[in-house]
C-alpha cells in the first residue's frame, strides 16, 4: 500500500493485487514445484490468470510468452496437489483459503447468514465414483451437476463466503448442514438468523432444527404446491398473516411448523402486475414483522450474486476430476472474497455510523484486470504468432 506524503489517499496497485492473491493460495494448497526453471509461484499465476479470464489452463498459459506451458502446469497441479489429496483435506484447503483475508467484525461476531446450493452443469460420466454427481433440475442441457453448498455474511460492504463444502450425490440436506454450521463455528461466527434455499424446505431440514436448534431463528421460503389444498391453500384474504403449516413426509414423518403469509403488489415491477404471495417458514420464535422478513429474505439474494461473481472468475475445465473442479471453485470463491477486502480496506473510509466504502472505484471487471497485468508484467504477453517454416505447427496460439 502506497500513501502520498502531501494527500490522504491509498493506491492499490496490480502487482499488490496479484501478490495478495498467489501468496494466499501458496499459503493453503500444498503444492510444492521443484523444477529448474519453474517455481510454485509460476504455476499459481497462470492458474490466477486463468481464473481472472474465466478460460481453461491451456489458453491462459498459452497467452504467456515466458510463462510454464499448459502441460506443466496442469502435470504439477494433478501430481502434487490432486491426486495426494482426499476431496476432504482439498476442501479444508479451499475453506482456509476463503477466510485468509476477511474485513475485521466477521470472526467472533453475531452475523446473518445466508446457506445456499449451487449447481455448475456437467456433461459425462462421474470420474472415479457415480455420487460425485448430484442429479438436479434440467439445466444447460443436463440434470447432473457438481454441486457446492457456501454458508455467506449477510453484512454492508462485508458480503463474503465464510464455508464451503462439496455436495455429493447421496449427501442428505442435514449432512450439508451440519458441515457448514461446524465450519462456522470454528471462526467464531455466532448466528442472528439463518436464511435457507427453498431446496431445505423439507420436513427433514424443520424437524432437524426444531431438535437440535430450537432457539435458533431460520427462515425459509415455502415452496407453493397443490391446486387449492396444500401450502397454496395458504394463499388467501387481504393481508399478511401467521398461521401454522403441517407437512408430511413418507421417510421422515410430519412437521408441524409455524408460517409467514405475505401478501404484496407487485406494482409493475420485474413486469409483475397484481398480488403475489409468499410464505416462509419461521422457525425460533421469529418476532419480526411480516413486511421486514419480506424485504430481508430479499437481501439474501446476495448469496447467488456471490454465485455470478464466483462462475467470472472460475477457470473452466473439461477435467472430470472432482477434485480439481473442486479447487477451481475455492480459488473463485477465494478471488470474490479477496477482492470483497480489498475494497473495504483500500478503498474504505471511516465515518460515524459505519465506514463509507467507494466500491464503484474498483468494480470486479477491474479487479480481474490488476490480476492480468501484474502477471503479464512477469512474463510478457504474447502478441503475435507465426507459421514455421515447414508449416508443421503453429507458434505459441
Amino acid at each position: 500500500m502506497h500513501q502520498s506524503r502531501h494527500q490522504d489517499t491509498v493506491e492499490l496497485t496490480s502487482d499488490q493485487v496479484r501478490t495478495m492473491t498467489v501468496e494466499t493460495l501458496m499459503e493453503h494448497f500444498n503444492l510444492v514445484v521443484k523444477g529448474y526453471k519453474f517455481t510454485t509461484e509460476d504455476i499459481w499465476n497462470v492458474v490466477v490468470a486463468a481464473s481472472a479470464q474465466g478460460q481453461a489452463i491451456e489458453s491462459a498459459a498459452n497467452q504467456l510468452e515466458d510463462g510454464p506451458d499448459p502441460s506443466t502446469v496442469r502435470l504439477y497441479l494433478r501430481s502434487e496437489l490432486i491426486d495426494p489429496t482426499t476431496l476432504e483435506a482439498l476442501e479444508a484447503a479451499c475453506n482456509e483459503a476463503l477466510t485468509t483475508h476477511l474485513p475485521p467484525g466477521i470472526r467472533g461476531g453475531v452475523h446473518k447468514v445466508a446457506i445456499d446450493l449451487t449447481f455448475i452443469p456437467y456433461h459425462g460420466q462421474a470420474a472415479k465414483d457415480p455420487d460425485e454427481i448430484r442429479r438436479g433440475k434440467a439445466k444447460s442441457g443436463t440434470t447432473r451437476f457438481h454441486c457446492y453448498a457456501t454458508a455467506y455474511v449477510i453484512k454492508k460492504n462485508k458480503r463474503v463466503t465464510l464455508a464451503l463444502t462439496y455436495v455429493r450425490g447421496d449427501d442428505r440436506l442435514i449432512e450439508v448442514l451440519e458441515r457448514l454450521l461446524a465450519r462456522l463455528q470454528a471462526l467464531d461466527v455466532r448466528l442472528k438468523r439463518l436464511y435457507l434455499d427453498k431446496q431445505f424446505y423439507c420436513v427433514e431440514v424443520i424437524r432437524y432444527f426444531q431438535s437440535r436448534y430450537p432457539n435458533l431463528e431460520v427462515i425459509i421460503p415455502a415452496i407453493i404446491r397443490g391446486k387449492q389444498g396444500g401450502t397454496r391453500a395458504l394463499l388467501r384474504g387481504r393481508k399478511s398473516y401467521r398461521t401454522t403449516y403441517t407437512m408430511n413426509s413418507p421417510h421422515y414423518g410430519e412437521a408441524t411448523f409455524p408460517v409467514g403469509v405475505v401478501r404484496k403488489y407487485s406494482k409493475g415491477r420485474y413486469g409483475r402486475h397484481g398480488v403475489e404471495w409468499f410464505a416462509y417458514v419461521l422457525l425460533g420464535c421469529v418476532r419480526t414483522p411480516l413486511h421486514q422478513i419480506y424485504q430481508e429474505y430479499r437481501l439474501r439474494f446476495g448469496i447467488e450474486s456471490t454465485y455470478r461473481l464466483m462462475n467470472r472468475v472460475r477457470a473452466r475445465t473439461s477435467s472430470r476430476s472432482s477434485g480439481l473442479r473442486l479447487l477451481l471453485v475455492g480459488i473463485a470463491m477465494s478471488l470474490v472474497n479477496i477482492w470483497v477486502y480489498l475494497k473495504w480496506a483500500y478503498l474504505g473510509w471511516p465515518r460515524r455510523g459505519g465506514r463509507e466504502v467507494w466500491a464503484e472505484l474498483f468494480p470486479l471487471t477491474m479487479f480481474k484486470q490488476f490480476l492480468l497485468e501484474g502477471i503479464k508484467g512477469i512474463y510478457g504477453a504474447v502478441c503475435s504468432v507465426s507459421l514455421p517454416r515447414d508449416g508443421s505447427a503453429m507458434n505459441r496460439i
